[in-house]
């Protein structure tokens, strides 16, 4: 493992965007490690509501905090995978968006990027995997919406593979009033569950996704 864990930081480092976005290795029986095993038991990434606030053509890149918005610094990143839960898929979409700390989206609405004002976007973004089918976003923590488990809106896509819209999840979460309450995407596989682990001040975590073949 621990071989694994600094190839994968290598990786990371190679992003260049980011500070090394490192692998989110828990001690909790819940999570699901981002490793061939993990995804192959998970298979193909699931799906899950795109929720009301998914605007199109959003801008591209990696900070997605461009209002400076208040709240804990969070760096998530992963790779996109083919079907075999092996092979890379360089050049994906990675479209992300997700609410600010006190639980709002920017903007409060959806369409295309074009209806809103510049001043109205916030916290959402996209980028192209590298060479190595990998990605990287700096962004806040969000908090939670309504009685929503606190989570992040994802959508992947890529030629030759079914796009994919799904949710990602906090691991330590997993179990509690909050995620017992929440209806909607039940069942999420393990590899949605992400183990955060805090790096001088910073949730870092990473998110791995496997694309079906189309």
């Amino acid at each position: 493992m621990k071989t694994a864990r600094r190839r994968l930081l290598r990786q990371a480092g190679a992003l260049g965007v980011l500070a090394p976005v490192t692998q989110a290795w828990s001690q909790l029986p819940s999570a699901c490690a981002p490793a061939p095993q993990c995804r192959l038991a998970c298979g193909p990434t699931g799906s899950a509501t795109a929720g009301p606030f998914y605007v199109t053509n959003a801008p591209e890149t990696v900070d997605i905090n461009t209002a400076k918005a208040a709240g804990k610094p969070m760096r998530i990143g992963g790779t996109v995978y083919r079907e075999d839960g092996v092979t890379p898929v360089p050049g994906a979409r990675v479209e992300i968006w997700h609410a600010d700390a006190a639980g709002a989206y920017h903007p409060h609405g959806s369409g295309d990027i074009s209806r809103y004002r510049r001043g109205d976007i916030n916290l959402r973004g996209a980028t192209r995997t590298d060479v190595a089918g990998r990605f990287a976003f700096t962004s806040i923590v969000p908090g939670q919406y309504g009685s929503r488990r606190r989570h992040i809106h994802w959508r992947i896509s890529a030629p030759g593979h079914v796009p994919v819209t799904t949710q990602s999840y906090w691991v330590e979460e997993r179990g509690t009033a909050i995620e017992k309450a929440d209806r909607t995407d039940l069942g999420a596989e393990d590899c949605r569950w992400v183990a955060f682990k805090d790096e001088q001040g910073t949730a870092a975590g990473t998110f791995d996704v496997v694309l079906k073949t189309a």
